[in-house]
């Protein structure tokens, strides 16, 4: 059964992206078929996989040129639907109509059962390319920095996710925050400490360690499996991706 899960927290800076990329990337190897969508006009996500400039994006299939989604194959198990600048130009347009906030649900069921796994990354805002990725989503994954100032502001997420399983889609829920960027400090390891206090169970065990060779990995446009899998990013989201599959 295919689950289907958005990346989401509106701040930037929160390793939304890198979650997206490296969690799939793991979970591909673990043998399931992964789909990543590209949601943010930024398009970080294709990038790191080294697509530019594609003449199809998911874009098209908001402004409803083409019917269906552009996937690109990254190997046999791991695939993208790649996002561009052009998802800015058409977003105010999709305000309007009520029905644009479903075109990715719908776009989804036509083809989500060819995977065991869909990650949504989504935009560093609560607009509508993100309350499409709710309205189509099985559960989300809060990505929150181990900092402080990263804990404001969940509630607006946790009232977004609220709002919508009480509005237009009632499945949906909070698979976990997954905190970011630890480290052995004592404002970080407070955090930690903080958070699980504040939503117990609802925390990963894992964690991602703060760890260089992540952000070595983005300059190269590889995910860290392939720039280093012996790195502490490599461990933190193989592990991830284990206790997701748990």
């Amino acid at each position: 059964m295919t689950q289907i899960i958005s990346i989401l927290n509106h701040k930037g800076g929160t390793a939304k992206t890198t979650t997206t990329l490296n969690l799939g990337k793991a979970l591909s190897m673990l043998n399931t078929r992964v789909l990543l969508i590209d949601l943010d006009a930024q398009a970080n996500l294709s990038q790191s996989l080294g697509i530019d400039d594609e003449p199809e994006t998911i874009a098209e299939s908001f402004s409803q040129k083409r019917k269906t989604l552009p996937i690109k194959q990254i190997s046999e198990t791991f695939h993208l639907v790649p996002a561009s600048l052009d998802l800015s130009a058409i977003e105010p347009g999709l305000y309007a109509n009520i029905n644009s906030y479903f075109l990715l649900k719908s776009l989804l069921d036509q083809i989500k059962e060819q995977y065991e796994f869909i990650l949504i990354d989504c935009p560093p805002s609560l607009g509508i390319f993100t309350q499409n990725a709710l309205i189509a989503s099985d559960s989300v994954l809060i990505t929150v920095q181990a900092q402080f100032l990263s804990l404001r502001g969940l509630d607006t997420v946790y009232n977004l996710i609220t709002s919508v399983r009480e509005k237009l889609n009632d499945r949906i829920g909070i698979i976990g925050l997954l905190l970011t960027q630890t480290n052995n400090t004592r404002i970080s390891k407070g955090i930690v400490e903080s958070l699980r206090n504040s939503f117990n169970e609802k925390v990963f065990n894992t964690t991602i360690r703060q760890n260089v060779a992540i952000a070595e990995a983005s300059a190269h446009r590889k995910d860290i499996f392939s720039y280093n899998p012996e790195s502490y990013g490599a461990i933190d989201y193989m592990n991830l991706a284990k206790e997701i599959l748990l």
